[in-house]
């Protein structure tokens, strides 16, 4: 079934509240005077399309929003930082932007998740009719509970007013409602019965299955014997070994038959840092100097959550400093496929 893509597509952000990026060294990107560089782009999309937008399929299937983030190396009211310097080519901007993996792990965990969610409403004999119109799929934080935002701006450079974006909270035990984040760290779920705010939905969906072993291979890890006679005999070989025919029974016991990504060890309950719990870059460009001041990148944003970071380089070392405009065009989403 295709997806609805909204009409407005474009949104500017702009931080009003002057919160100039700093020199040599990484800033978060507020905007709208709101946010600590996290954005939510269906919040957005939501909020000036007029229409509830979701991070997922109504049966949890993770949507990627494809957009078009394009970075101007100046204020909203047309200059540059306070420097004379800053229009030169010993100076430029560059912007990162991280968010969560793209993988069949953080797919099955939001499936996954959702079933629970609607199980969780379905024991307490809450039927989907008498819930609220937007509380049919999760609504997730970046990294951490009760994430705050970047608001967007209007054609004025002020902060669109928007509604109330409720995060889904869930729960199992009395008193014991949580909610779900993208990356960062998991929680210990082999040691004690889980009690935060939040849990790292990738993390714990590989707590919940049977993890892969470290060697793939374990009918051949110690068998067939190297000697075996009846093996010889079925091969056609009556009695002279061949150095050939060993190495191969080495080759099969011992190669190729680990993992290339981490296995979880989940007898080691203390480590919480994991691979599918870290963020990953999903795109950078870099204004200034020769180049120009206006540049763009497409990238895939799962969930439609990113972290926006920036910095601004000068070789002069001159603290140069602005708050830069920059917008981001919708222009697909699609179910993340795993």
């Amino acid at each position: 079934m295709a997806i609805r893509m909204p009409s407005q597509r474009k949104l500017l952000y702009y931080d009003t509240g002057d919160g100039n990026i700093s020199n040599d060294t990484w800033t978060v990107l507020p905007s709208g005077g709101t946010g600590g560089g996290h954005y939510n782009l269906v919040r957005d999309y939501s909020m000036l399309n007029r229409h509830g937008m979701e991070q997922t399929s109504r049966s949890g299937t993770p949507y990627v929003y494809r957009v078009r983030v394009t970075l101007h190396g100046q204020t909203y009211a047309g200059t540059g930082a306070a420097v004379s310097g800053f229009a030169g080519n010993d100076s430029f901007t560059t912007m990162k932007i991280q968010g969560c993996q793209n993988n069949w792990v953080m797919k099955n965990a939001a499936e996954f998740w959702h079933a629970a969610r609607e199980d969780m409403f379905s024991d307490a004999g809450v039927k989907p009719g008498s819930r609220g119109k937007y509380s049919h799929t999760i609504r997730y934080n970046f990294d951490a509970a009760d994430d705050t935002w970047g608001t967007p701006v209007d054609g004025a450079g002020a902060a669109f007013t928007g509604g109330t974006w409720d995060v889904s909270s869930l729960g199992y035990t009395n008193d014991n409602a949580f909610q779900l984040r993208l990356v960062g760290s998991g929680d210990d779920e082999e040691s004690d019965a889980f009690a935060g705010t939040d849990l790292q939905i990738g993390h714990s969906y590989l707590m919940s299955r049977a993890n892969q072993a470290l060697d793939t291979n374990p009918q051949t890890s110690e068998t067939p014997a190297k000697f075996s006679v009846l093996r010889r005999m079925l091969s056609g070989d009556r009695g002279l070994a061949t150095a050939t025919q060993d190495d191969v029974v080495e080759e099969a016991r011992n190669a190729q038959d680990n993992p290339p990504y981490e296995v979880l060890d989940i007898s080691d309950s203390g480590d919480v840092n994991h691979d599918i719990t870290e963020a990953v870059e999903l795109g950078r460009l870099t204004v200034g100097g020769a180049d120009g001041y206006t540049r763009s990148m497409v990238i895939d944003v799962p969930f439609g959550l990113m972290d926006v970071q920036v910095q601004h380089y000068s070789q002069a070392d001159d603290n140069e400093q602005f708050t830069p405009v920059w917008s981001v065009e919708l222009l697909k989403i699609s179910e993340m496929s795993g």
